[in-house]
Formats: C-alpha cells, structure tokens, sequence
C-alpha cells in the first residue's frame, strides 16, 4: 500500500482522542489475537522526515525496530516464511529495492536502474516479487521479478498508472489500482479503480466501479475477499467485497481516515491504520479488527506516525 495522504484536511486532535475512547468502551471478553508479529513503517523521529521499519506483538508489546537507515525506508514486503523482507530505500530522489533477512545481514540491492520501484510484494511461493516501477514509461507500471535469475517481466501496459499489486493465494492472479486521471489531467480530479490480472489468461478486469480512489488491496487467506482502502468524500474507510469485486462494503464508518488493511494468516483480523491530517503533520496508529468491522482494538499509538502495516508469517516473537 502506498498512498499519499498529503492534502486531506486536519482534524482536530480531539476527534481522534473520541474516536479511541468510543473503540474502547466495548472491549471483546475473550479475545483470541494472532500469534504473529506486525511489520509497519514508523515516523521514529521527531523530525518525521524519513521512515523506518519496526515490529510489535498484536497485543502491542515486544515494539522493535526491524530496519534504521539514514534514509526513507516506507514500502516493503515479507517472505511467507517471514524470515526476509524486501523494501524501498529512497535515496537522493531515487527509490531502490533491497533484500535483507530480519536480522540484517547481507542487504542485497535487487535494482540498480536510473529508474524508481515501488511497492513490493512477494509471491505466495517466494519464488517471485511483484512491484511497481516508471522504469519503461512517464507512468508506473506493473512487473514481475524471478528473485532466482533477476530477470524482470513487464505485465501491465498502458498510458495509466499502475500500482499497488497484490497477489491472491493461490498466485494465479493479482489485484492492482489503476488511477485515471481527471478531465484536466490532473491527478487530484481523477480517481482510482481496483483491477484484477489473470496470470493464466494475461487478461485484466475492473473489480471496482466506486469512484473515489480505491486502493492498498489485501487479499484474505482463503482469497474469497478483498479488502482495501476508499478514499472519496474528504475522507478514508477500510472496505471488504468479494474477490470478483461483487458485494463491496464499507466496514469503517468513523470520522477519522483508516488506510492499508492487512488480512491475519489465520483470516479473523485485520490490522490498519488509522488517524488523521498526512502522514508528515498528523498522526496514525496501529488497529485491528474483525473481518466486519466489529472487535475494534489499538494496538499501539506509539509517538509519530505508524503506517502500512503488515502480518510477518510464522511465530516470530521478539525475544
């Protein structure tokens, strides 16, 4: 997921302190959280200008850094073994993508183009790594990476811009946005739309007819659901619908944005964040809840800005 947020209106901190309170005032009794670590972005300076790469238990303990460079490291992947990542570091107005297992040895950088990539995702075998790149175009695209031999294949093309992919479970086929501009060409009168890339058929699909910009696509483990982000009428909501984008529904209605859901390994999560202003002057945390909405709960609201969060597989606990 990665979504500007620059340019959405302030709302005033108290709306977002009521918004925790009203979350809090109906705690699940029994409450089963996965076993698994949640990997995000984190504004860990005061100075918020760049991000690194943290980790934190669901129920909001054992918080760690997990990558601290001198640059802007917002974007990333993990490998379904969860024993590797592979992220953005920007650098001089250039983005790269490397490859680094969680204890830090190694990096390796996979590109060295005068071009920038963007958000990476890895494929359900481990084998592959989608992401988006304006390496052959004005506009980003979409392409697969053999992590084996390099070599890259080109899989959208279009005057559009392409980003955002994610893989469904299977690795048949993957979700991506697709932004159209508005009628003057410019992007803040356009709208995004989620599309659906069948690997077998090389065909592609519209799965979202919403308007608004649709976006940070989740494939659920059982790949019958999507989840994603909306963004239309000066605010944000998190979204289900089925994965041949029949039945979309909201199931976050507050007064506050929520971005970038990540289903649980185990189906019955969703962590996200939420907040309000950009992610430079405002503030975003960690939550989580059920599959419709219900069992809202923080899981960290830790200084800063907390974003893109994603699920590290395996029982990766912090010693």
């Amino acid at each position: 997921m990665q979504f500007s947020f620059t340019g959405f209106a302030l709302i005033p901190l108290l709306a977002l302190e009521s918004y925790v309170q009203v979350a809090a005032q109906s705690p699940e009794r029994t409450v089963s959280l996965p076993r698994h670590a949640i990997v995000f972005a984190h504004h860990s300076d005061a100075s918020r200008k760049n991000y690194d790469i943290w980790q934190i238990a669901a129920d909001g303990t054992q918080m760690a850094s997990v990558v601290v460079l001198p640059n802007h490291q917002d974007q990333f992947t993990i490998s379904p073994d969860g024993d590797e990542l592979i992220y953005v570091d920007l650098v001089n107005g250039k983005r790269d993508l490397w490859r680094r297992n969680f204890s830090g040895k190694d990096p390796v950088n996979l590109t060295k183009t005068p071009s920038s990539e963007f958000a990476p995702a890895y494929s359900p075998d481990g084998s592959k790594l989608m992401f988006s790149s304006d390496r052959d175009e004005t506009q980003r695209e979409i392409y697969v990476m053999s992590l084996d031999t390099r070599a890259v294949t080109r899989m959208t093309n279009n005057e559009l811009h392409d980003s955002d992919g994610a893989w469904s479970p299977d690795g048949t086929k993957f979700a991506f946005t697709r932004y159209f501009p508005g009628d003057d060409q410019q992007k803040s009168g356009g709208h995004g739309a989620i599309f659906e890339y069948d690997l077998q058929s090389q065909k592609e699909r519209q799965l979202t007819h919403l308007g608004g910009y649709c976006g940070g696509v989740d494939f659920s483990p059982d790949g019958r659901r999507i989840a994603f982000h909306r963004v239309a009428d000066g605010g944000s909501e998190i979204w289900v619908m089925e994965s041949d984008g029949s039945k979309p529904k909201p199931i976050t209605q507050s007064f506050i944005d929520e971005y970038s859901p990540a289903w649980a390994p185990d189906g019955n999560w969703i962590v996200y964040t939420a907040g309000t202003g950009n992610d430079g002057l405002g503030k975003f945390d960690l939550w989580l809840m059920r599959p419709d909405g219900s069992g809202q709960r923080l899981v960290s609201s830790a200084a800063n800005t907390q974003m893109s969060p994603r699920w590290r597989p395996g029982n990766h606990f912090l010693k």
